[in-house]
Protein backbone atom coordinates (compact mmCIF):
# COMPACT_ATOMS: atom_id res chain seq x y z
CA UNK A 1 0.00 0.00 0.00
CA UNK A 2 0.86 3.54 -0.42
CA UNK A 3 0.89 5.58 2.84
CA UNK A 4 2.23 8.62 2.67
CA UNK A 5 4.38 10.15 5.21
CA UNK A 6 1.95 12.35 6.41
CA UNK A 7 -0.27 9.37 7.59
CA UNK A 8 3.18 7.30 9.03
CA UNK A 9 3.97 10.19 11.39
CA UNK A 10 0.72 10.71 12.63
CA UNK A 11 0.55 6.78 13.20
CA UNK A 12 4.20 6.93 15.16
CA UNK A 13 3.55 10.58 17.19
CA UNK A 14 3.57 10.40 21.07
CA UNK A 15 0.13 10.57 22.13
CA UNK A 16 -1.80 14.27 22.30
CA UNK A 17 -2.33 16.12 25.98
CA UNK A 18 -5.90 15.71 25.59
CA UNK A 19 -5.65 11.48 25.34
CA UNK A 20 -3.32 11.63 28.40
CA UNK A 21 -5.12 14.11 30.61
CA UNK A 22 -8.60 11.83 29.68
CA UNK A 23 -6.45 8.62 30.38
CA UNK A 24 -5.88 10.44 33.75
CA UNK A 25 -8.52 11.56 34.57
CA UNK A 26 -9.92 7.37 34.10
CA UNK A 27 -7.18 6.12 36.28
CA UNK A 28 -7.58 8.49 39.40
CA UNK A 29 -11.22 8.25 39.02
CA UNK A 30 -10.82 4.17 39.35
CA UNK A 31 -8.25 4.02 41.58
CA UNK A 32 -6.19 2.40 39.00
CA UNK A 33 -2.67 3.18 40.54
CA UNK A 34 -0.61 1.63 37.96
CA UNK A 35 -1.83 3.79 35.22
CA UNK A 36 -2.14 6.48 37.29
CA UNK A 37 2.26 6.37 38.11
CA UNK A 38 2.44 6.15 34.52
CA UNK A 39 0.60 9.00 33.31
CA UNK A 40 1.41 11.79 36.22
CA UNK A 41 5.05 10.90 36.39
CA UNK A 42 6.82 13.78 37.62
CA UNK A 43 4.39 17.01 36.17
CA UNK A 44 2.78 18.57 39.62
CA UNK A 45 0.20 19.50 36.92
CA UNK A 46 -0.98 16.33 36.83
CA UNK A 47 -1.20 15.81 40.28
CA UNK A 48 -3.42 18.55 40.16
CA UNK A 49 -5.49 17.62 37.53
CA UNK A 50 -5.65 13.91 39.13
CA UNK A 51 -7.02 15.43 42.40
CA UNK A 52 -9.38 17.42 41.30
CA UNK A 53 -11.07 13.97 39.66
CA UNK A 54 -10.05 11.52 42.05
CA UNK A 55 -11.75 13.86 45.26
CA UNK A 56 -15.36 14.33 44.01
CA UNK A 57 -15.19 10.04 42.61
CA UNK A 58 -14.42 9.50 46.06
CA UNK A 59 -11.45 7.85 44.99
CA UNK A 60 -9.32 7.44 48.33
CA UNK A 61 -6.36 5.29 47.07
CA UNK A 62 -5.95 7.75 44.08
CA UNK A 63 -5.95 10.54 46.58
CA UNK A 64 -3.34 9.54 49.19
CA UNK A 65 -1.25 8.53 46.42
CA UNK A 66 -1.98 11.75 44.77
CA UNK A 67 -0.82 13.71 47.59
CA UNK A 68 1.85 11.99 48.91
CA UNK A 69 3.61 12.27 45.07
CA UNK A 70 2.64 15.59 44.82
CA UNK A 71 4.07 16.99 48.71
CA UNK A 72 6.94 14.36 47.51
CA UNK A 73 7.63 16.53 44.50
CA UNK A 74 7.55 20.14 46.10
CA UNK A 75 11.20 22.19 46.28
CA UNK A 76 12.08 24.29 48.90
CA UNK A 77 11.77 28.12 48.96
CA UNK A 78 9.44 30.05 47.14
CA UNK A 79 8.34 27.11 44.53
CA UNK A 80 7.13 25.01 47.34
CA UNK A 81 5.34 27.83 48.67
CA UNK A 82 3.77 28.31 45.28
CA UNK A 83 2.98 24.63 44.56
CA UNK A 84 2.04 24.10 48.20
CA UNK A 85 -1.10 26.85 47.02
CA UNK A 86 -1.64 25.18 43.83
CA UNK A 87 -2.21 22.11 45.59
CA UNK A 88 -4.40 23.68 48.48
CA UNK A 89 -6.45 25.20 45.50
CA UNK A 90 -7.00 22.33 43.89
CA UNK A 91 -8.38 20.36 46.74
CA UNK A 92 -10.27 23.41 47.55
CA UNK A 93 -11.79 23.24 44.16
CA UNK A 94 -12.70 19.37 44.32
CA UNK A 95 -13.96 19.48 47.70
CA UNK A 96 -16.34 22.73 47.45
CA UNK A 97 -16.75 22.64 43.85
CA UNK A 98 -15.06 25.90 42.85
CA UNK A 99 -11.89 27.45 43.41
CA UNK A 100 -12.88 30.66 44.13
CA UNK A 101 -14.35 33.91 42.03
CA UNK A 102 -12.87 32.77 38.72
CA UNK A 103 -14.57 29.37 38.11
CA UNK A 104 -17.43 30.95 39.67
CA UNK A 105 -17.69 33.43 36.65
CA UNK A 106 -17.05 30.97 34.29
CA UNK A 107 -19.82 28.47 35.43
CA UNK A 108 -22.02 31.60 35.11
CA UNK A 109 -20.86 32.42 31.78
CA UNK A 110 -21.23 28.75 30.22
CA UNK A 111 -24.39 28.38 31.86
CA UNK A 112 -25.31 31.55 29.95
CA UNK A 113 -23.89 30.42 26.44
CA UNK A 114 -26.64 30.55 23.30
CA UNK A 115 -26.73 27.48 21.31
CA UNK A 116 -24.36 29.08 18.65
CA UNK A 117 -22.32 30.06 21.34
CA UNK A 118 -22.39 26.63 22.66
CA UNK A 119 -21.77 24.98 18.83
CA UNK A 120 -19.09 27.55 18.50
CA UNK A 121 -17.28 26.43 21.20
CA UNK A 122 -17.52 21.96 19.98
CA UNK A 123 -16.32 23.42 16.74
CA UNK A 124 -13.24 24.63 18.38
CA UNK A 125 -12.67 21.55 20.61
CA UNK A 126 -13.74 19.28 17.36
CA UNK A 127 -10.75 21.44 15.60
CA UNK A 128 -8.17 20.97 18.64
CA UNK A 129 -9.01 16.86 19.03
CA UNK A 130 -11.17 17.05 21.83
CA UNK A 131 -14.13 14.50 22.42
CA UNK A 132 -17.64 16.68 22.36
CA UNK A 133 -21.10 14.93 23.80
CA UNK A 134 -24.08 15.34 21.34
CA UNK A 135 -27.28 14.23 22.57
CA UNK A 136 -30.14 13.89 20.12
CA UNK A 137 -34.03 15.22 20.83
CA UNK A 138 -35.41 12.89 23.33
CA UNK A 139 -38.43 12.36 20.61
CA UNK A 140 -35.67 10.61 18.39
CA UNK A 141 -33.40 8.30 20.07
CA UNK A 142 -32.57 10.28 23.61
CA UNK A 143 -28.95 9.22 23.62
CA UNK A 144 -25.43 10.83 23.29
CA UNK A 145 -22.54 10.08 21.16
CA UNK A 146 -18.96 10.65 22.16
CA UNK A 147 -17.64 11.98 19.01
CA UNK A 148 -14.21 13.40 17.95
CA UNK A 149 -12.96 14.24 14.15
CA UNK A 150 -11.72 10.94 12.52
CA UNK A 151 -8.14 12.59 11.60
CA UNK A 152 -8.01 13.46 15.13
CA UNK A 153 -7.66 9.72 16.36
CA UNK A 154 -5.06 8.32 18.83
CA UNK A 155 -4.33 5.14 20.43
CA UNK A 156 -5.55 6.50 23.63
CA UNK A 157 -8.45 8.54 22.79
CA UNK A 158 -9.60 5.34 21.08
CA UNK A 159 -8.92 3.50 24.58
CA UNK A 160 -10.97 6.32 26.54
CA UNK A 161 -14.13 5.76 24.07
CA UNK A 162 -14.18 2.04 24.44
CA UNK A 163 -13.98 2.26 28.15
CA UNK A 164 -17.05 4.64 28.35
CA UNK A 165 -19.32 3.65 25.43
CA UNK A 166 -21.05 0.82 23.91
CA UNK A 167 -17.53 -0.11 22.00
CA UNK A 168 -19.36 -0.33 19.06
CA UNK A 169 -16.88 2.19 17.16
CA UNK A 170 -18.41 4.34 13.86
CA UNK A 171 -16.88 6.50 11.90
CA UNK A 172 -19.41 9.09 9.84
CA UNK A 173 -17.99 9.62 6.37
CA UNK A 174 -19.66 11.34 3.57
CA UNK A 175 -21.36 9.48 0.30
CA UNK A 176 -18.30 10.30 -1.79
CA UNK A 177 -15.96 8.38 0.55
CA UNK A 178 -18.20 5.64 0.43
CA UNK A 179 -17.77 5.13 -3.21
CA UNK A 180 -13.79 5.81 -3.08
CA UNK A 181 -13.48 3.37 -0.66
CA UNK A 182 -16.03 0.80 -1.99
CA UNK A 183 -18.17 0.40 0.88
CA UNK A 184 -21.05 -0.75 0.59
CA UNK A 185 -24.33 -0.92 2.36
CA UNK A 186 -24.34 -3.45 5.18
CA UNK A 187 -27.84 -4.80 3.89
CA UNK A 188 -29.56 -4.48 0.67
CA UNK A 189 -32.64 -3.39 2.48
CA UNK A 190 -32.27 -1.41 5.56
CA UNK A 191 -34.96 -2.18 8.19
CA UNK A 192 -32.79 -0.13 11.27
CA UNK A 193 -35.50 2.18 13.03
CA UNK A 194 -33.85 5.55 12.05
CA UNK A 195 -32.30 4.03 8.49
CA UNK A 196 -28.80 4.33 10.02
CA UNK A 197 -26.44 3.43 6.84
CA UNK A 198 -24.13 0.78 7.64
CA UNK A 199 -21.33 -0.33 5.35
CA UNK A 200 -19.50 -3.52 5.41
CA UNK A 201 -16.89 -3.38 8.68
CA UNK A 202 -13.62 -2.56 7.92
CA UNK A 203 -9.89 -3.39 9.48
CA UNK A 204 -7.06 -1.55 8.33
CA UNK A 205 -4.49 -4.38 6.33
CA UNK A 206 -1.02 -2.73 7.33
CA UNK A 207 0.83 -2.53 10.55
CA UNK A 208 -1.98 -3.77 12.45
CA UNK A 209 -2.70 -7.46 13.83
CA UNK A 210 -6.72 -8.61 14.82
CA UNK A 211 -7.55 -5.20 14.09
CA UNK A 212 -9.70 -4.99 17.40
CA UNK A 213 -7.13 -3.25 19.87
CA UNK A 214 -7.46 0.69 20.51
CA UNK A 215 -3.94 0.84 18.07
CA UNK A 216 -5.29 -1.11 15.39
CA UNK A 217 -8.91 0.91 15.26
CA UNK A 218 -7.09 4.15 15.83
CA UNK A 219 -4.92 2.88 12.76
CA UNK A 220 -8.21 1.99 10.54
CA UNK A 221 -9.95 5.13 11.63
CA UNK A 222 -6.94 7.28 10.00
CA UNK A 223 -6.44 5.42 6.99
CA UNK A 224 -10.05 6.11 6.27
CA UNK A 225 -8.67 10.00 6.00
CA UNK A 226 -5.70 9.32 3.96
CA UNK A 227 -6.16 10.66 0.59
CA UNK A 228 -3.80 7.78 -1.11
CA UNK A 229 -5.59 4.82 0.95
CA UNK A 230 -7.27 1.99 -1.80
CA UNK A 231 -9.98 0.46 -1.32
CA UNK A 232 -7.70 -3.21 -1.16
CA UNK A 233 -5.91 -1.64 2.27
CA UNK A 234 -9.03 -2.87 4.34
CA UNK A 235 -10.11 -6.25 5.16
CA UNK A 236 -13.57 -7.28 5.26
CA UNK A 237 -15.11 -7.59 7.57
CA UNK A 238 -13.24 -5.72 10.49
CA UNK A 239 -13.56 -3.66 13.74
CA UNK A 240 -14.43 -0.51 12.38
CA UNK A 241 -18.32 0.55 11.12
CA UNK A 242 -18.37 2.98 8.10
CA UNK A 243 -21.85 5.29 8.21
CA UNK A 244 -22.24 6.83 5.00
CA UNK A 245 -24.03 10.24 6.23
CA UNK A 246 -26.38 12.28 4.29
CA UNK A 247 -25.53 14.55 1.74
CA UNK A 248 -26.61 17.95 3.85
CA UNK A 249 -25.94 16.85 6.77
CA UNK A 250 -28.44 17.37 10.60
CA UNK A 251 -29.98 19.91 8.02
CA UNK A 252 -31.95 16.56 6.15
CA UNK A 253 -31.44 13.91 8.73
CA UNK A 254 -30.35 14.64 12.40
CA UNK A 255 -28.60 12.41 13.63
CA UNK A 256 -25.75 12.09 15.42
CA UNK A 257 -23.89 10.21 11.95
CA UNK A 258 -24.34 13.49 10.02
CA UNK A 259 -23.53 15.96 13.08
CA UNK A 260 -19.66 13.70 13.30
CA UNK A 261 -19.75 14.82 9.40
CA UNK A 262 -21.00 18.43 9.82
CA UNK A 263 -18.66 19.01 13.07
CA UNK A 264 -15.38 17.94 11.21
CA UNK A 265 -16.09 20.09 8.30
CA UNK A 266 -16.89 23.47 10.34
CA UNK A 267 -13.76 22.66 11.96
CA UNK A 268 -11.87 22.74 8.63
CA UNK A 269 -10.86 18.88 9.29
CA UNK A 270 -11.21 16.27 6.91
CA UNK A 271 -15.27 15.57 6.55
CA UNK A 272 -15.10 12.37 9.09
CA UNK A 273 -16.06 12.08 12.25
CA UNK A 274 -15.60 9.03 15.04
CA UNK A 275 -18.91 8.16 16.94
CA UNK A 276 -20.04 5.92 19.49
CA UNK A 277 -23.26 5.91 22.45
CA UNK A 278 -22.35 6.61 25.67
CA UNK A 279 -23.05 3.77 28.65
CA UNK A 280 -23.84 3.77 32.14
CA UNK A 281 -21.40 1.23 33.94
CA UNK A 282 -24.21 -1.50 34.10
CA UNK A 283 -24.52 -1.19 30.51
CA UNK A 284 -27.48 0.87 29.84
CA UNK A 285 -27.74 4.12 27.50
CA UNK A 286 -27.38 7.31 29.24
CA UNK A 287 -29.72 9.89 29.29
CA UNK A 288 -29.68 13.69 29.94
CA UNK A 289 -28.82 13.60 33.65
CA UNK A 290 -25.90 10.74 33.32
CA UNK A 291 -24.83 12.83 30.54
CA UNK A 292 -24.49 16.04 31.92
CA UNK A 293 -21.90 14.69 34.68
CA UNK A 294 -20.15 12.55 32.45
CA UNK A 295 -19.10 15.63 30.41
CA UNK A 296 -18.38 17.72 33.27
CA UNK A 297 -15.94 14.87 35.02
CA UNK A 298 -13.63 14.60 32.01
CA UNK A 299 -14.43 18.71 31.06
CA UNK A 300 -16.00 17.98 27.76
CA UNK A 301 -18.77 20.74 26.12
CA UNK A 302 -22.38 18.93 25.64
CA UNK A 303 -24.57 20.21 22.96
CA UNK A 304 -27.85 18.87 21.08
CA UNK A 305 -28.26 18.42 17.27
CA UNK A 306 -31.07 20.68 17.82
CA UNK A 307 -28.16 23.37 18.50
CA UNK A 308 -26.06 22.45 15.63
CA UNK A 309 -29.18 22.64 13.62
CA UNK A 310 -29.69 25.96 14.63
CA UNK A 311 -26.42 27.33 14.41
CA UNK A 312 -26.28 25.98 10.54
CA UNK A 313 -29.37 27.78 9.59
CA UNK A 314 -28.23 30.81 11.11
CA UNK A 315 -24.61 31.41 9.68
CA UNK A 316 -24.54 29.14 6.00
CA UNK A 317 -25.89 31.58 3.57
CA UNK A 318 -28.60 29.88 1.62
CA UNK A 319 -28.76 29.33 -1.73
Amino acid sequence: AVVTRKFLSTCARPSTMQGKRLQLKDAAINDDLESLKKYVGNDFGSVLSGLQAAIPAKSSKSVEYLLHHGINMMKGGEMASKQCEELVTAITAAVCGTSGDRILAEAKMESKLSPIENVKGAIEDIKQGKFVVVQDAASRENEGDLIIAAEKVTPEKMAFMVNYTSGIICVGITSERCKELKLPQMVEANTESHQTAFTVSIDYKHGTTTGISAGDRAKTILAMTEKNTKPTDFARPGHIFPLRAKKGGVLIRPGHTETSVDLARMAGLYPAGVLSEIVNRDGSMQRTPQLRQFSKKFGLRMVTIEEIIEYRKATETKA
